[in-house]
């Protein structure tokens, strides 16, 4: 979001010529006092910097607190009299800006309230009489974290007629309030806007099977206190949420250090502030079990911890929640579930030159991903290694198979091979195979047709197969066959697991490639069936289908070719059939993909398809005049106006005419695929900036009419695990 705020307001310095120009050094002083303000004080010692830029990118960086920037300018005798305006960037995070040792105004808050203004664009009206000849501007700035200082935007002084309005595109800014703790077993969602825990469910996932969901077994945990929180977190970008009250401090975990199926709440303050501190709470389950203990500490601090769990007919957690209680004792249980998580993200993968805005992100992505993916100590066997494609209180909190290939891709990169190897098996061993054969209204056999591995849509929470239905049948999908050979072939390279593939192999040729083979028509394109969308039947030859089919059949054979299997090159005749099919039949005019076989012309609803962007981001198509033909239709056809980020389909409707932060990130990859690295960071940038204010969530949608986040969140292979892949494809290019 950053770099495409300086395009907009670069070009409005073309349309809005400079009334008074102010120099591009300015004079910079890290620290804090009021006399800097005043148009006497020598600054003669003081740095010069560049405006607008980061002060981390010269000389200052990782450094956060106050800081000061002075400039001295001239303005023509015949103009002190006039109406002027002052722009000053973008300022990271707070601003107070004098002229000659007078406030003429602010954004943002500074300490204690600390209150961020970053991405907005400073415009500030300059009273007559306060300028001379000879004048001295003066801004006081606070940075909370990440990048700080004038970063970006419009700089200069400007008359009435010359004024120009501030951008009507809408900065990043907070508009989710529900977080999530996991730890792979139970779910918890704090409500900041309620202050209330407003379920504990027993599994992460939503269903066991068909005719059974998954029920919390409490709601609307609360404190018997009315405080108001201050503020709300993760703590150190792990699972650990710290809400803060004036008087004291709660956090909130399902721990993944022990791996049991308990809640905790941990509220530590002055012993006399928390001592009478209780919670109430509805109770869904019979069986509930509440325990309490008080820690003191020196100072007069301590922490009380309550625990909260369940016993049903599969679980028995009294002992567990007892013996979690005597450990509470001798253990800071924050402490130690922090240390849990943050030794995860001290060992992953990160690579070189993030921002601390991209860090943040990425090691949040990377928890998203292990609290969305179901523990090794859930009690139903087939359901392990399980990836949601969202977690609570995103209603996705199912296994897609396409969402959680994204994911597995994600933990590979990150180096989370063990994740990445539970996730895969999770696969191999579900309960799949049930649209071998499946015959709907119209008499054609829309099923699979061959004995076949993996889930033709999702999986219940148990890892048996599903399909959702609607009036046209059930959705098949054949996509998430070609994804999955994409994450187990990336999985192989990059763990060296020689094992893994080779205990797996038959069932992957088999099960898995095999079957696309029989997918492929006459044309070289993959066969009519409900694509990456969802369209139920009879299905479209459907682009995205075909292009990862294609990916992962060449990603396939070129594994078995590195294994010394001869039969390696039958996949890799398959994967340039279908390359030919897409050249031959999905590029309309030769110019650009569309997406799906039988679209007509451009008028036709969902001609435009963003998931063809595949082809650019995994290779398929490797031609950069073919790659900006397409980009610059897509540009035009799904690019929401006003906005940042594409909508998935040229189709009316609300859920798909909504921006997706997960087809912004892939774009961002292909860009980058081709050395439009500018254009690729400012669809990064411009989810992170918007994560950064929503607890480094990537949404599903920005919904159409506002930009808010919508759909589900947080998502997971679509939102942590594309986030993780671009970030890589970004900075490894």
């Amino acid at each position: 979001m950053k770099k495409l705020s300086v395009i907009i307001f670069l070009l409005s310095v073309t349309i809005h010529a400079q009334f008074i120009s102010l120099p591009s050094k300015w004079k910079f002083l890290m620290g804090d006092d009021s006399s800097y303000k005043t148009e006497c004080y020598n600054d003669v010692n003081w740095q010069s910097l560049s405006v607008p830029t980061n002060w981390e990118n010269q000389g200052f960086p990782e450094y956060d607190g106050y800081a000061w920037y002075r400039v001295h300018f001239q303005v023509p005798k015949n103009k002190l009299n006039k109406k002027l305006f002052v722009y000053l960037g973008k300022i990271d995070d707070a601003d107070e800006t004098y002229i000659n040792g007078k406030l003429i105004g602010k954004s943002g808050k500074f300490p204690p309230e600390n209150e961020t203004a970053w991405n907005t664009q400073r415009c500030y009206a300059i009273p007559v009489g306060v300028l001379k000849e000879e004048n001295v501007l003066a801004i006081r700035v606070f940075d909370s974290g990440g990048g700080g200082g004038i970063h970006s935007g419009l700089v200069g002084i400007y008359d009435a007629n010359n004024f120009a309005q501030s951008t009507k595109i809408k900065p990043p800014a907070k508009s989710f309030y529900q977080i999530t703790t996991s730890n792979g077993l139970i779910a918890a969602v704090f409500n900041e806007k309620l202050n209330i825990i407003e379920s504990i469910t027993p599994h992460i996932f939503q269903m066991y099977d068909l005719a059974k969901p998954v029920s919390p077994f409490i709601k609307s945990l609360r404190t018997n206190d009315n405080s108001k929180p201050r503020r709300v977190s993760y703590v150190q970008n792990t699972h650990v949420i710290k809400v803060e009250y004036r008087d004291y401090n709660i956090f909130y975990f399902a721990p993944f250090a022990n791996q049991e199926k308990i809640f905790i709440a941990a509220v530590e303050g002055g012993k006399k502030k928390i001592e009478n501190v209780d919670y109430v709470f509805d109770k869904i389950y019979p069986d509930i079990i509440t325990k309490s203990c008080l820690v003191e500490k020196p100072s007069q601090k301590a922490t009380k911890y309550f625990f909260f769990s369940f016993n049903d007919s599969l679980h028995n957690n009294t002992k567990a929640v007892s013996d979690y209680c005597s450990f509470a004792m001798n253990t800071d249980l924050v402490k130690h579930e922090v240390a849990f998580m943050r030794g995860v993200l001290d060992k992953s993968f990160y690579p070189t030159g993030l921002s601390k805005e991209e860090k943040n992100l990425y090691e949040q992505s990377i928890t998203i991903l292990k609290m969305a993916q179901v523990s090794q100590k859930e009690i139903f066997p087939k359901s392990r290694g399980q990836i949601l494609a969202s977690l609570p209180p995103g209603n996705w909190n199912i296994g897609w198979l396409r969402d959680a290939c994204y994911a597995v891709m994600a933990l590979t990169k990150a180096g989370l091979y063990t994740e990445a190897k539970n996730a895969l098996s999770f696969f191999l061993n579900a309960d799949a195979g049930y649209y071998k054969n499946f015959v709907w209204k119209d008499g054609a056999n829309h099923g699979v047709k061959s004995d076949y591995k993996l889930s033709v849509c999702r999986y219940f929470g148990i890892g048996k197969e599903e399909s959702d239905f609607n009036e046209f049948g059930p959705n098949i999908e054949l996509d998430g066959f070609g994804l999955f050979l994409t994450a187990f072939t990336d999985y192989i390279n990059k763990s060296g697991d020689k094992e893994f593939f080779l205990s797996n192999e038959k069932l992957v040729t088999r099960k898995i490639a095999k079957p696309i083979i029989s997918f492929i028509e006459e044309n070289n394109l993959i066969r009519k069936e409900s694509g990456p969308w969802e369209q139920h039947l009879p299905g479209r030859m459907q682009a995205f289908t075909s292009i990862v089919n294609s990916s992962g059949l060449r990603d396939y054979a070129e594994l078995l070719k590195s294994f010394g299997k001869g039969k390696y090159q039958k996949y890799l005749s398959a994967s340039e059939r279908l390359k030919s099919g897409i050249l031959e039949n999905l590029f309309y005019e030769g110019r650009f993909i569309k997406g799906f076989a039988e679209a007509e012309n451009p008028a036709t609803k969902d001609f435009y398809d963003g998931g063809t962007v595949e082809a650019f981001t995994q290779n398929v198509i490797n031609d950069k005049d073919l790659f900006l033909n397409h980009f610059r239709e897509y540009d035009k056809a799904l690019r929401r106006n006003k906005k940042h980020g594409f909508a998935r389909l040229n189709n009316p409707d609300w859920y798909t005419n909504s921006e997706w932060a997960f087809l912004d990130l892939r774009f961002a990859i292909a860009l980058n695929n081709y050395g439009m690295k500018k254009e690729a960071k400012q669809l990064i940038d411009w989810v992170t900036s918007y994560s950064k204010y929503n607890f480094n969530f990537i949404a599903e949608l920005y919904n159409d009419n506002d930009e808010n986040y919508g759909g589900a969140v947080p998502m997971v292979g679509y939102g942590a695990g594309a986030y993780i892949l671009t970030i890589n494809n970004y900075y490894n290019k």
